[in-house]
């Protein structure tokens, strides 16, 4: 009898207890993932296409010119990426509406310019960064003393984009384009050295 008596005593102070306000057992919060973790989920990801532009400058170092074409310009570039693992191939094309102007030999203003590009590139993906070596073929029009020829060759190239959100990135690249050998250039081998800073689209 006494031990009912206790037991309905025990059952009824913790009644009064939960009416009263008393201690009342919350469930746990559900547990985030981290941001860093988050932020990877958005910007590891490099399969898909893009957009985008680049402001750069270029230089052509052509042997016996006075002043080697030179200049700052801008261009327009898109392609699409591969990716397995790490590993991200992609194909692109970029169109640079600039000129390059210098003199010849003789003082004569020459220029080469209004470059178009097709390429491939590869690269290594760690989260938000992918540095990449690239690869392509250029025609360009030149212009050597009031005499236009048209300039094609390889180009060759190597760079570092970082993704800062799932659709916008941003990219540093040096690349060298080689025509060869042009004889209004004065039988010089023509280059173009430029650096690219520019920013992409991905969608």
């Amino acid at each position: 009898m006494k031990k009912y008596l206790l037991s309905v005593a025990v059952l009824t102070a913790s009644g009064a207890a939960v009416h009263a306000g008393g201690p009342v057992v919350v469930a746990a919060e559900p547990t985030l993932a981290p941001m860093a973790q988050v932020m990877h989920l958005q910007t590891g990801e490099w399969h898909g296409g893009y957009v985008g532009g680049n402001l750069n400058w270029g230089k052509n170092p052509i042997s016996g010119f006075l002043d080697d074409p030179s200049g700052a310009s801008g261009a327009l570039r898109g392609g699409y990426d591969w990716q397995m693992g790490a590993t991200v191939v992609g194909l692109g094309a970029e169109y640079d509406f600039g000129r390059l102007r210098g003199s010849d030999a003789a003082g004569a203003a020459s220029s080469v310019g209004k470059a178009a590009t097709v390429f491939g590139r590869a690269g290594y993906a760690t989260g938000a960064w992918l540095p990449y070596v690239m690869a392509g073929y250029t025609w360009a029009d030149g212009n050597a003393g009031g005499t236009n020829v048209d300039l094609t060759g390889y180009t060759i190239g190597l760079g570092v984009e970082r993704k800062f959100t799932d659709r916008w990135s941003g990219y540093v690249e040096y690349n060298r384009s080689d025509f060869g050998r042009e004889v209004a250039f004065g039988d010089a081998r023509v280059r173009a050295d430029k650096v690219k800073l520019g920013v992409n689209f991905r969608f």
